[in-house]
Order: C-alpha cells, then sequence, then structure tokens
C-alpha cells in the first residue's frame, strides 16, 4: 500500500475530535494536538470534587442528528437518555413559566394582542425556510415588525442585552430566527420541550473519538502546545510543538480566528481570510447541591436588575446520581475584554452566589455541597448583518484549513452544528492530499 499522508490538527474539542476520527478512516495518518492536558474543550468535563461533570452546560435536541448518529456509529447508541423539560422566565422579582402551550398563551408578562403576535411570530419563524433575505436584515428592524414594539421591549431587547452583553444593534435577523426554528424541535407532539443527555456528556463521545483514533493508527497529543503554524512557499509545512519541526502534507487548525491566527507564520498569516467576526465569552458558577433549586432546566432572566444570562439546572435532564447531586450552572455570557474575566474568583463567586439567591431566594448555605468559578474568554463568534457573505474560506492555503465556530452560520453554535463543520472540512482535505495518499485512501 501507497504510504498515507499525513496531516496534523491543532484542537482537541468536537470538531477537531470528529475530523482526525473520520480522517483517519479515510486511510490518513493524524497526529492531534490539544494544549489543555485533557480533551473536550469547551464541551469537556473536569473532577469537580471527585465527580467528572460538563465543564458548561450542554443538551442534544431530538433532532441533532449529526450528534446521535456519531454516538450510534461509536456504539454509544443506547446510552441517550431524553427527559421533558420546562422553560422560565425571571422577571419583575418573580419567576413565570412558559412551558405548555397554555402557558404561552396566558403569558402575564404580555398582553393577549402582544401573545397574539408573538405566538404569529414564531409560527412564521417555522414557516420560513431560508435564510438569504433575514441575513440582510437588522435584527431590531425585524423583530419590530413582526412581533411589535411591547414584545421588543419587554422580552426581545432584555433578551439580547443578557445574551451579548449589552451589543446587539447590528445583529442579523438569522440569529432569532434560527434559534426559534432551532428550539421550536425540543417539542413532542403533546407540545411538551423534550431534550436528550448522553451518560457520561460529550467527553464519552470525546473518549471514544480518541479510542478509535489511535485504534486507526493516528496519534493524539493532549498537553502539546502549537507554537507555530508553519510554512514554506507560501503553504503550510507543519507545526512546532514543544520546540520541534513536525513535518506534515496539510495541516487542520481548529481554533477559533483570533488564536488561529496568532499560530500562523507570518507568510500564512497573509493569506488567512479576514475576520468578520465578534465573539462572546462565559463566565459560570457551577453549583453542586443537595436538592432541586430550579424548576426549569433553562431560565430566562429579563428583570435586568439581575446581571446575568441564564441559570440552568441540568439535572433535569442529566441523572443526578451520575454527577454527585443536582447541577445549577449561574451564567453570564461576556466580551472577551470585560471585567469578570479578570476579577478574582472568590469575589465572582460571592456576586454570582448573590444574584443566584436575588431569585431563589430559599437557596441555604448548607445546601450548596460544592462551587466553582468556570470561564472561557472566547466561545463563540458573533456574526453580524450581511455574515452570510462572510463566511470564511476553509482551505486559505495550500496544506492549510482552518475551520472553527466561525464557520456555523446561520445555525446556533451547538454541537450538532460543530459536527458539521468536521463534515464539510474533510472531504476538502482529502482532495488537496498527494495523489498517491488519496489513491490509498
Amino acid at each position: 500500500m501507497t504510504p498515507s499522508s499525513r496531516v496534523g490538527i491543532v484542537g482537541g474539542g468536537i470538531l477537531g475530535m470528529t475530523a482526525a476520527f473520520r480522517l483517519a478512516q479515510a486511510g490518513v495518518a493524524v497526529s492531534l494536538y490539544e494544549r489543555a492536558p485533557d480533551l473536550g474543550g469547551l464541551v469537556g468535563s473536569f473532577d469537580f470534587d471527585g465527580t467528572h461533570v460538563d465543564r458548561f452546560y450542554h443538551v442534544v435536541l431530538p433532532t441533532d442528528h449529526r450528534v446521535v448518529g456519531l454516538a450510534e456509529e461509536l456504539g454509544l447508541g443506547d446510552r441517550w437518555r431524553y427527559r421533558p423539560t420546562k422553560v422560565g422566565f425571571y422577571d419583575t422579582g418573580r419567576l413565570f413559566s412558559m412551558t405548555s402551550p397554555k402557558e404561552f398563551l396566558t403569558f402575564p408578562l404580555l398582553r393577549p394582542r402582544d401573545r397574539a403576535r408573538l405566538a404569529l411570530f414564531v409560527a412564521r419563524c417555522q414557516l420560513t425556510k431560508g435564510h438569504d433575505r433575514l441575513d440582510d436584515t437588522p435584527l431590531l428592524d425585524w423583530l419590530r415588525r413582526t412581533s411589535g414594539s411591547r414584545v421588543v421591549e419587554k422580552l426581545w431587547k432584555p433578551l439580547l442585552d443578557s445574551k451579548f452583553d449589552g451589543r446587539y444593534d447590528d445583529l442579523p435577523a438569522t440569529y432569532i430566527w434560527a434559534r426559534t426554528r432551532r428550539m421550536g424541535a425540543t417539542r413532542d407532539k403533546g407540545g411538551r420541550e423534550v431534550m436528550g443527555w448522553l451518560d457520561g456528556g460529550y467527553q464519552a463521545l470525546i473518549d471514544e473519538l480518541q479510542r478509535r483514533i489511535v485504534a486507526l493508527g493516528g496519534k493524539v497529543h493532549p498537553g502539546a502546545t502549537v507554537e507555530q503554524i508553519a510554512g514554506e512557499g507560501g503553504a503550510a509545512t507543519g507545526i512546532v510543538v514543544g520546540g520541534r519541526f513536525e513535518a506534515f502534507d496539510h495541516v487542520l487548525c481548529t481554533l477559533a480566528p483570533p488564536m488561529a491566527r496568532r499560530l500562523l507564520a507570518p507568510q500564512l498569516a497573509l493569506q488567512a481570510p479576514p475576520d468578520h467576526c465578534r465573539y462572546l465569552g462565559v463566565v459560570c458558577l457551577l453549583l453542586r447541591v443537595s436538592r432541586s433549586v430550579s424548576p426549569y432546566y433553562h431560565l430566562n432572566i429579563t428583570d435586568r436588575r439581575v446581571p446575568l444570562t441564564t441559570v440552568v439546572e441540568t439535572t433535569h435532564v442529566v441523572d443526578p446520581e451520575r454527577v454527585g447531586g443536582h447541577l445549577l450552572y449561574v451564567s453570564k455570557y461576556v466580551d472577551p475584554g470585560h471585567p469578570d474575566q479578570e476579577r478574582g474568583l472568590d469575589e465572582l463567586e460571592r456576586d454570582y452566589l448573590g444574584h443566584a439567591r436575588q431569585i431563589f431566594p430559599d437557596l441555604r448555605d448548607d445546601e450548596i455541597v460544592s462551587s466553582v468559578v468556570q470561564r472561557a474568554r472566547v466561545t463563540e463568534p458573533v456574526h453580524l448583518v450581511g455574515g452570510a457573505g462572510r463566511i470564511p474560506e476553509l482551505h486559505p492555503a495550500p496544506g492549510l484549513s482552518l475551520a472553527s465556530t466561525a464557520h456555523v452560520y446561520p445555525e446556533i453554535v451547538s454541537g450538532q452544528a460543530v459536527i458539521g463543520v468536521a463534515d464539510r472540512v474533510v472531504p476538502g482535505i482529502l482532495e488537496r492530499l498527494p495523489a498517491a495518499a488519496r489513491a490509498a485512501a
């Protein structure tokens, strides 16, 4: 057999691991490098006082066919757990449920006429298949036309403020359209919201991907910091890691564009596509508590006296006995330069716990089993109006592919969408490998 081409991959999140697996299946010799000591990135788990839990909250919808299909392919298809969940709002110092169709139609934060307009808006999103016209439409203008000014002021503006750290005037209509369509897929025939969890979380997928990659002859290197993606003559030639150059026929970098650009050799950086996105980071206080605190899986916060994005009690879907208790993620999406990215952890924990207690005043100290603050400076891109025409080139230079969450559009960033990026970039890499290696694959 003709020797296989060698492909180096930077980043051990779900995108890099899925791409490595697909390339290894095609007979390519892959080597993956991840700076962190463990794999999984934002979807990975960590040791939380003796029990592994998701670093940040994640959920899988019944319609996430890429995630479900990958799990089944890896022999994990019998580990899915689906449960009905509830969604709530916190406003004017009170909790309100918006789970059932009846609750939607009687939602007290909106007048009957506004509720009717919101219902028509949701139906319109489900019926609108294409996004081309929405991509060039400013979000707030579209929401005012389709939902009405009162719904925008009472509902949409507080939600957008909490999600985008106060900056949302340059977003396209696709953002709410795509989110509404995705979340509409969570409803069963009875109108209940249903969400799923893979026993062991996404980490179970990551661990099995690692095992399969190695079994296929690939190499996975956690705790390996890539210092540069090297180039010569305008083409990528390999990776510098640990002060040593490793030659590759092709390099795939799965980091977000701001981080990827810092790794590119100067001549490659000149060929990198421009980055038109803003980015969001996240700050999250994770609490393990002895009882369920919130009646809702996901709580929207429209009372802006509480400067949080959401409170998510994942153990409405995740089995509490598998994670050592009930898990409450008290989260705030922030600009990468937000002060909370630099503040002391003890101070952050006090503040975020105070916000959680403002929402749930009966939460007692003796019910908090464990707590930890988790932060990530860059978690997802924010595409601006006209973003569909500015999606970065996947293969900007010979021997180089750049694929990341910046390629997720108009979908909302999720495991489903990110695996889709891996599915798009791998065929292009295989086409660009030396002909002899393609024949061998």
